[in-house]
């Protein structure tokens, strides 16, 4: 494994925890490198909340959807840190429309050749992992390349 990485995945639900893994993403990066922050749009009817109106069985307007990615967009923009360019780290922008993010962030990973995926996780153990699911555990499972979870620190509890 090579540090700094060249070629960065790093995917985000645009959440505050999936957001924690872009500053790590732009660290790892060499001078000359690429991060590729990546957001994938679910339909709607699994529950994007790309969608403000979203409602059970509603299907977004052409127009709402284009809304929702100009939005989507916007928001991917002001992740990247503005002193990336100066330090010689390029950043592209994807936004890929799938059903399975794990699937989506595999095919993504292939398709620019990246050499780590860097993505946020909430860090759940037990049933609540077992109710809500992984999607950084199934990327975790998927990868044939290194993936490193970031993950928001969890408050001590006060003695």
């Amino acid at each position: 494994m090579r540090v700094p990485f060249r070629t960065i995945l790093c995917p985000t639900d645009l959440s505050k925890i999936g957001d924690l893994a872009v500053p790590v993403a732009y660290q790892l990066a060499g001078k000359g490198g690429t991060v590729h922050l990546l957001h994938v749009c679910e339909p709607p009817f699994l529950g994007n909340p790309l969608y403000n109106q979203f409602v059970q069985g509603y299907v977004p307007t052409p127009e709402e959807r284009q809304e929702g990615e100009d939005r989507v967009n916007r928001q991917l923009h002001q992740l990247a840190p503005d002193d990336a360019l100066t330090r010689g780290v390029r950043t592209e922008y994807h936004l890929v429309h799938g059903i399975s993010v794990p699937d989506v962030i595999e095919e993504q990973a292939k398709e620019i050749g990246a050499d780590v995926v860097v993505l946020g996780t909430h860090g759940r153990t037990g049933i609540s992992r077992l109710v809500m699911g992984s999607v950084a555990e199934e990327v975790v499972r998927k990868e044939h390349l290194p993936v490193i979870l970031v993950h928001e620190d969890l408050p001590k509890e006060e003695e």
